[in-house]
């Protein structure tokens, strides 16, 4: 078994299945990778802004602000004014949205409930510190290749 060739294949599996429902989605055919990519991160940060976005990406926050505009009129994305700071809006998904997450998170959930039946939680916590290891490599690698330039 190679480690490596099995990580770059379920990547691979990963883009590819999230692209083919993309492509099929019973919602919005104007949902694009690009979009998917915001979604996502809306979804998984809290007190999400249009600033975090576009550091997180290495982007100009007006390409941000273009994406974002074009999520909210899709029904996806809504916007609310920080309680503390009038100049600041929180980004989060909708309802609509959330139902599209379920769809592409069915895969996810069958297999965490497979790995769930078959390993022990000690093997599941290995498993999860060797997520994390490779999730500080690919941020620190780019990281570090983004200062370079």
């Amino acid at each position: 078994m190679d480690l490596r060739c099995n990580i770059i294949k379920f990547y691979q599996d990963y883009i590819l299945n999230e692209l083919k429902l993309m492509n099929n989605s019973k919602f919005d055919n104007k949902i694009t990778y690009n979009s998917l990519l915001y979604l996502d991160l809306i979804d998984s940060t809290e007190n999400c802004t249009v600033s975090y976005i576009a550091n997180a990406l290495h982007i100009a926050k007006s390409s941000v602000t273009l994406k974002v505009k074009e999520l909210e009129r899709l029904g996806l994305v809504e916007k609310k004014q920080s309680k503390q700071d009038k100049r600041t809006y929180y980004l989060s998904t909708t309802h609509k949205a959330k139902d599209l997450f379920k769809v592409y998170d069915l895969s996810l959930d069958h297999a965490v409930s497979e790995i769930e039946e078959h390993y022990s939680e000690e093997d599941i916590q290995k498993f999860n510190e060797m997520i994390l290891i490779l999730t500080r490599h690919f941020k620190l690698t780019v990281d570090e290749e983004l200062k370079v330039k």
